[in-house]
């Protein structure tokens, strides 16, 4: 066999393919007792389990990452109405094992906590149990040559034009915030904070070459409570910090299509000083930056010799597009009642996501975001106790606009509660309403049966039908210029030609004209 006659060219498409997908659980076990400031405990209002993951590595099959747990009590006070905080921080090493090598793979970690139940064994001694699971995606850029030209031996190919990333980037960068903040004059100073939260208010980016310009506003919230003596009161405070990055992202130019996801990992407060005014508050945001390079491209989805035997090889290729950002907003409101006792006052109230899900409707083409919300409700009664009351309410929105390309397609989206307000609307209820975000990007995925490789028999010459020049063939729905012209082993050109028709065009239900060459 001699194929010196051919020449082909390709061209290479880059796409990811998940090489783990799974959540690994890391159970929560903590039996502490309480530090000699902190009151006796007379009964447990709250315990929050916020994770977060503090690095991760990645050797070969091996996938390493260490995770922070942090537990946050708030309880009511043996002998008293006042309110008792503490807080433990547990860390904890995990590894999970890849079924192939991942060098230069992206890896999502998401962390979030299943459950948490405290119990009071003493006044003075606490027993958490909980569960975190930390879903892990791990996706490597996959390389697939596709041809995209050949001449010579009298080669025929059928094309299609494609977009299709020939390069992919993506990068998790932490950024660090330290902020300083004095307390308004008419304020005490905190003895404790009890609650603090950060949310991303707006941000954007520019990309330059090598670099990623991110800039925005974090809004960070707290609770915090002052004592002195038996009196004691709670206040919540409402700061902006704005932030501004230069993120190194090697290989990225204006060519590229950029997303950068940013979002909250972790935010402390602590006050500068017993009785100080000064609050020091470390905040550390995530970037999440998914970088894509499209190039437009004719690729072969069949082809044949017009004059030798011909073997063609053929791959269903997968191919993911560039991210297309995805930012919505929705609201969800909830009327919380106390069961014994009236509601004199609100100390703080906030929402917490959980069970966060994706579905695709097949009927309507659309993308649905779903899960559930816990209203959280921290107030006084009519007696003067602490209450904490809680209420779930389960949520689901659409995805607007061209987003919801197919079923197909790769989503990567985030849920966090932006805002929560409150309104008094009786005695013993409040009307909560919680401000939703959904942010992330999403790609739309196609996939192609296209020619890989092509090589000819110049050993193996095709038959010529004897004394005829010219065939007479009607095109049906299931067949096409290209298909006859493969059958009959001649040139679509010569068939266009002939005829006065182009592919393009098609001639469903036409008798044609093949001419045998």
């Amino acid at each position: 066999m001699q194929v010196s006659e051919l020449s082909q060219n390709t061209i290479s498409a880059q796409n990811l393919v998940s090489i783990f997908d799974e959540g690994v659980e890391q159970s929560v076990e903590k039996d502490f007792v309480l530090p000699d400031y902190c009151p006796d405990i007379f009964r447990v209002l709250k315990c929050r389990c916020s994770p977060r993951v503090l690095s991760y590595s990645l050797n070969g099959k091996k996938l390493s990452f260490e995770l922070c747990v942090t537990l946050k009590l708030i309880y009511e006070s043996e002998g008293s109405n006042k309110l008792g905080f503490t807080e433990q921080k547990l860390q904890y090493s995990k590894s999970v094992e890849l079924p192939t090598d991942a060098v230069g793979a992206s890896v999502r970690l998401d962390p979030v906590c299943d459950y948490v139940n405290p119990r009071v064994v003493n006044k003075r001694r606490i027993d958490v149990r909980g569960a975190v699971t930390t879903k892990v995606l791990v996706c490597a850029a996959e390389q697939t040559n596709v041809v995209s030209s050949c001449t010579g031996a009298g080669i025929e190919l059928k094309t299609r034009s494609i977009s299709c990333p020939s390069k992919r980037i993506a990068l998790d960068k932490c950024l660090t915030i330290v902020e300083e903040f004095e307390m308004l004059s008419d304020k005490p100073a905190p003895s404790a904070v009890l609650r603090s939260d950060c949310v991303i208010l707006k941000s954007e980016h520019k990309t330059i070459a090598g670099k990623i310009v991110v800039k925005g506003d974090a809004e960070v919230t707290m609770l915090y409570c002052t004592a002195d003596g038996e009196n004691e009161s709670f206040d919540t405070m409402r700061f902006t910090v704005p932030f501004s990055r230069v993120i190194d992202a090697d290989g990225v130019d204006e060519s590229f299509d950029v997303c950068v996801d940013i979002s909250c990992n972790s935010c402390e407060i602590m006050p500068k000083g017993e009785g100080a005014g000064t609050l020091e508050c470390e905040i550390v945001l995530l970037a999440r930056i998914s970088a894509v390079c499209q190039v437009n491209a004719l690729a072969a989805e069949d082809a044949y010799s017009t004059k030798y035997e011909t073997s063609v090889t053929k791959e269903t290729v997968r191919i993911e597009g560039a991210p297309q950002p995805v930012d919505m907003s929705l609201s969800k409101t909830a009327l919380i009642k106390a069961a014994d006792d009236e509601i004199s006052r609100v100390y703080d109230c906030w929402g917490e996501l959980y069970g966060i899900n994706s579905r695709f409707d097949d009927e309507k083409g659309e993308y649905s975001i779903l899960g559930n919300l816990r209203f959280c409700l921290l107030c006084k009664n009519k007696s003067g106790k602490p209450v904490y009351l809680e209420q779930e309410e389960p949520f689901e929105t659409v995805i607007e606009g061209d987003k919801c390309l197919s079923n197909e397609s790769r989503l990567y989206v985030a849920a966090t509660v932006k805002s929560t307000s409150y309104r008094l609307a009786d005695n013993d209820a409040v009307e909560l309403t919680a401000g939703i975000s959904v942010s992330g990007h999403i790609s739309e995925c196609v996939s192609f049966e296209l020619v890989t490789s092509v090589s000819v028999d110049t050993d193996k010459p095709k038959r010529r039908l004897s004394g005829c020049a010219v065939k007479l063939c009607r095109v049906d729905d299931k067949t096409d210029i290209f298909d006859i012209a493969k059958k009959y082993s001649t040139s679509a050109a010569a068939i266009e030609q002939e005829n006065d028709v182009d592919m393009s065009s098609g001639a469903k239900g036409r008798m044609l004209l093949v001419p045998l060459i």
